[in-house]
């Protein structure tokens, strides 16, 4: 293995748009060989099935935040990775929307992995469209602007200029040196994003912005409450009665995606709602070893596991097992 692999964590708050970003670096023709550490908070794999990687490419680290629960785990992962990914060119780490990058970051300015890899910067998605509503939600989303080598203001096809204008100015106040890109569907130039050597790591400072206090994110799921409840439902269900459960969801349920087995259509549905947009749409049609199952990740406060699961029995005729 080469050394001083470099190294990029993609960060931002639930449905900020990182995986449409992961999934825009595999895609495009840059001749990079990438490997992928992919963390989700919630206890079934959704992103990991939308991201097409070659077996030994991606690791996935689920049920757990990357920055507290599973920050062990990362290292693990990492190292396995170096050891059976022999070509590889660079590695994209993605943390799940709920964590704190910060303690992800201290691994590299601690020289953990000093001899394999490179923190080459930390790139962090804002979801312009629920810019505000985000803050309210947790104090994460703070940390993770605060924590950015580069910003990419996403969704600003979602806002009026003036708007825009007012989220930048905010964004200066919690990180006033990190370049901001303006992107639609996370699209910018790779260019501007990866082996650009943004990270610093004689500039870095582990207290949390306008706090003047250190980190300790390990705490940060129980001070905001933040939980996920998943679901797997084996019967197909009627689409349009799942998204009258979907837009009916309680304000609470800050993040919702999946893949969905609909009756009378042999392609699998991928859907997300972040706050109360919906998209939904056709991925592809079910392998015929694959189990039909809708697969469901609820993210939020306060949520209610059997009055959710109880909903999506009524409305889908089926059993949900939470």
């Amino acid at each position: 293995m080469k050394a001083q692999l470099p190294v990029t964590i993609l960060t931002g708050f639930l449905g900020s748009g990182k995986t449409t970003l992961l999934k825009r670096i595999l895609e495009e023709e840059h001749g990079l060989r990438i490997g992928v550490i992919l963390n989700e908070f919630g206890e079934i794999s959704i992103d990991g099935e939308l991201v097409n990687m070659p077996e030994g490419g991606l690791m996935q680290l689920n049920n757990g935040c990357l920055c507290c629960t599973v920050r062990e785990d990362f290292e693990r992962a990492a190292r396995q990775l170096l050891q059976h990914a022999q070509a590889l060119d660079y590695l994209v780490v993605e943390t799940s929307g709920v964590a704190d990058p910060r303690q992800v970051t201290e691994l590299f300015v601690q020289r953990v992995f000093h001899e394999e890899l490179r923190l080459d910067g930390v790139v962090t998605l804002v979801d312009g469209a629920e810019y505000w509503r985000n803050f309210q939600r947790s104090q994460t989303a703070a940390h993770q602007i605060g924590s950015a080598d580069i910003l990419l203001l996403n969704k600003v096809d979602l806002i009026d200029e003036a708007e825009r204008e007012r989220i930048l100015l905010d964004l200066r106040r919690y990180n006033p040196a990190a370049p901001c890109l303006l992107t639609t569907h996370a699209q910018v130039p790779l260019a501007r994003i990866l082996d650009v050597h943004a990270f610093r790591p004689e500039l870095w400072d582990p207290r949390l912005p306008d706090s003047g206090t250190e980190a300790h994110p390990s705490h940060h799921l129980e001070e905001d409450g933040i939980q996920s409840v998943s679901f797997q439902l084996q019967q197909p269900l009627d689409l349009g009665a799942f998204r009258d459960w979907l837009q009916d969801l309680s304000e609470t349920v800050f993040r919702a995606k999946g893949v969905l087995s609909v009756l009378d259509e042999p392609q699998r549905v991928i859907f997300h709602q972040v706050g109360q947009r919906q998209t939904l749409f056709l991925e592809r049609d079910w392998d015929p070893d694959e189990p039909r199952l809708s697969k469901i990740v609820l993210i939020g406060k306060g949520l209610e596991p059997e009055q959710l699961a109880a909903g999506l029995s009524r409305v889908c005729g089926a059993t949900a097992a939470g």
